[in-house]
């Protein structure tokens, strides 16, 4: 399908995602604005294995046969790791930019635009509204960290599947507080850690150590893990007091 551009996207990725977008266009073309990959599936970081495909599909409107359609593929695509759809109106984002604006942070740095018009190009996000997300899901994260650790009862499996679940959900944060300094804004989640350290002066090496575990599947020793919590409770609470901290100067 000419209009459909996939050469960018990793090989991996497209070999998964190409019917499933063929499929869609074939089907309701005329609907649709835009499709964008997001997320991990456009970046070095992607594992076929582990790591999901997703997709945001900006439509017209709201059409219920269409999210008909998108559940009747789900059952075809599923299991390849095809999550569902984020459908949304260019209507709903300009309405939406001020309620979730990491999310849609992360859209504009990490996406790949696959068919039609590039809506995301110029949306206008406020410092504002990233620090005040920022902030309530950093103290979250905290309050979960500490709820879990004590809720795992010393069991090292739980613990480790606590770290590394809460894993991913902290770049989209560390990508809002380097937006917030004017730093520049990494894809790889690696470089991501070395630019939070160069902007903030904060020890990022415990979130390597946990890539590294989720990396290599291997649980470690009960020690190692309270020492790991240490670390990830003191880092965690020294970007949050940065977040606090960070005033937003009115023009």
């Amino acid at each position: 399908m000419e209009d459909l551009k996939l050469s960018n996207i990793p090989a991996q990725t497209q070999t998964v995602i190409e019917p499933f977008l063929k499929d869609i266009l074939a089907n309701y073309k005329e609907d649709i604005l835009s499709i964008y990959i997001i997320g991990s599936a456009v970046t070095k970081g992607f594992h076929p294995k582990y790591s999901d495909i997703n997709t945001v599909i900006v439509v017209k409107g709201i059409k219920l046969p269409f999210y008909d359609f998108i559940a009747f593929l789900g059952k075809r695509y599923g299991k390849k790791r095809i999550r569902a759809p984020l459908i949304v109106t260019r209507e709903y984002i300009n309405r939406s930019l001020e309620v979730f604006p990491l999310e849609f942070l992360e859209m504009k740095l990490i996406h790949q635009l696959v068919y039609g018009e590039d809506v995301l190009k110029d949306i206008k996000l406020e410092k504002a509204d990233i620090r005040l997300q920022c902030e309530r899901e950093l103290k979250g994260k905290l309050q979960h960290l500490c709820q879990g650790y004590v809720k795992a009862m010393g069991d090292k499996t739980a613990l480790t599947d606590l770290f590394v679940a809460s894993l991913s959900g902290y770049f989209p944060l560390f990508r809002g507080i380097l937006f917030l300094y004017d730093h520049e804004i990494p894809k790889e989640k690696g470089d991501v850690l070395s630019a939070l350290n160069e902007c903030c002066d904060v020890d990022t090496n415990v979130f390597r150590n946990l890539m590294d575990i989720r990396a290599h599947n291997f649980y470690p020793h009960i020690e190692a893990l309270k020492e790991l919590f240490k670390n990830l409770y003191r880092v965690l609470d020294t970007i949050t007091r940065k977040v606090d901290e960070f005033k937003i100067e009115h023009a």
